[in-house]
């Protein structure tokens, strides 16, 4: 099977969810027998060098990237109120020389499938059909709406509530819209596919979740055990917004009860967060940036802290916490996607009051939990390993093409 994977960001390296799980599968992929392409766009946040990516992972996987900037200007944002097209879509979906680099593929070879990651790649979608014939599947990583709705019922400033208010029905309207259109629909939780179920979309859908490479996870204590530690994109504001509510509100209230407990936070581009600039004023808050190896920090810190209530889709750092049989205090949002039910190591909290209890719990806990750390594992690797999810995934993929 020839597969082309279109990428509204360069997969590698992999060092934020999306990412992890479009590398993930590609490999996997390419592992079970499939040809892989990968086009991606190359921009201002996640830009990367093709001749840098590790040999062995280009012998895999054909890479090819287009620099297209999708960088933010408030005079497009003020604009874009006065029409009636969402301004997300426009941002990602009207890059000619993306267009140009995706006919080249098209007609210089035959794929038998076409996997958009995400919905921001649906408007080559016309492109698509005028130069191939392959089936073209809607990876959905979100649902991208319900970010927007989400984070509009958080957010305090009137203006900008207005402007992700009107930005979410309009993305919404396009992103029912659009369903139908695909020939296949590949859905991240079983929730998302019941909501684009109850929305009108008639075409196949299936189910597959973030997977992750099992045997590159490891259970281990931690040197600083009794730490807290948050890791994800501090560019994204879900991320902003849960980490500013926890320091604001969480945070004092923890550290008055564990004055030499720190808590540490990571991720990319912190510089993006202009919160950032704050931190220095919370005791014993560390603000790390990006780190090299995330699964080495993981495993060298206590409790993770998901602080997430205006995100969508699934917490893939949540996972690979999981895997490394971390305790995770998150939220009813932060926990959506994974059926955590037997697991006793995830802690939800929705309030100030009862994440403030959670938090408190798992530090007490962290210690002695070494049967929990086997059970969690095995949850994981019953439920997100990627080989099998990719096995299914490609049952799917020859169902719509034998179609």
């Amino acid at each position: 099977m020839n597969i082309l994977i279109l990428a509204h960001k360069m997969p590698y390296p992999p060092k934020d969810g999306g990412s992890i799980v479009t590398l993930n599968y590609a490999k996997e992929l390419s592992r079970l027998g499939c040809s892989v392409t990968i086009l991606a766009m190359n921009t201002y946040k996640r830009r990367f060098k093709i001749e840098e990516i590790p040999t062995e992972l280009r012998n895999m996987i054909k890479f090819y990237a287009v620099d297209v900037d999708t960088k933010i200007r408030p005079l497009y944002l003020l604009v874009n109120l006065f029409q009636k097209k969402s301004y997300h879509i426009w941002r990602y979906g009207s890059s000619d020389k993306f267009k140009e680099k995706l006919i080249e593929l098209l007609k210089n070879n035959r794929f038998d499938i076409v996997q958009l990651e995400g919905l921001y790649l649906a408007p080559y979608l016309n492109v698509i059909r005028e130069n191939s014939k392959a089936k073209v599947v809607l990876r959905a990583h979100n649902i991208e709406y319900e970010i927007l709705e989400r984070y509009a019922e958080w957010e305090k400033s009137l203006l900008k509530k207005l402007w992700l208010k009107i930005q979410a029905r309009r993305l919404k309207k396009y992103e029912l819209g659009v369903l139908n259109s695909f020939d296949g629909i590949v859905a991240i939780t079983d929730r998302d596919a019941k909501i684009f179920k109850e929305s009108g979309c008639r075409i196949p859908i299936h189910v597959a979740p973030a997977g992750i490479e099992i045997e590159n996870y490891n259970p281990s204590e931690g040197k600083e055990s009794d730490s807290l530690f948050f890791i994800g994109a501090l560019d994204w504001f879900p991320n902003q917004q849960g980490l500013e509510w926890f320091l604001k509100n969480v945070w004092p209230r923890v550290y008055e009860k564990f004055p030499n407990l720190k808590f540490y936070i990571a991720g990319r581009n912190p510089h993006l967060w202009k919160f950032s600039k704050k931190i220095s004023k919370f005791p014993n808050v560390e603000l790390i940036g990006e780190v090299e190896d995330a699964r080495e920090f993981m495993g060298s810190k206590g409790v993770m802290i998901v602080p997430v209530f205006s995100g969508s889709g699934i917490r893939v750092k949540i996972i690979e916490a999981m895997a490394m049989g971390k305790i995770v205090v998150t939220t009813s949002v932060g926990i959506e996607g994974i059926d955590y039910g037997c697991v006793n190591s995830v802690l939800i909290a929705d309030t100030v009051d009862e994440f403030i209890e959670k938090t408190v719990f798992a530090l007490m806990e962290v210690k002695n939990r070494n049967q929990d750390r086997e059970t969690t594992l095995s949850f994981v690797r019953q439920n997100f390993d990627v080989k099998k999810i990719v096995i299914k995934n490609i049952d799917f993929y020859e169902n719509l093409i034998s179609k």
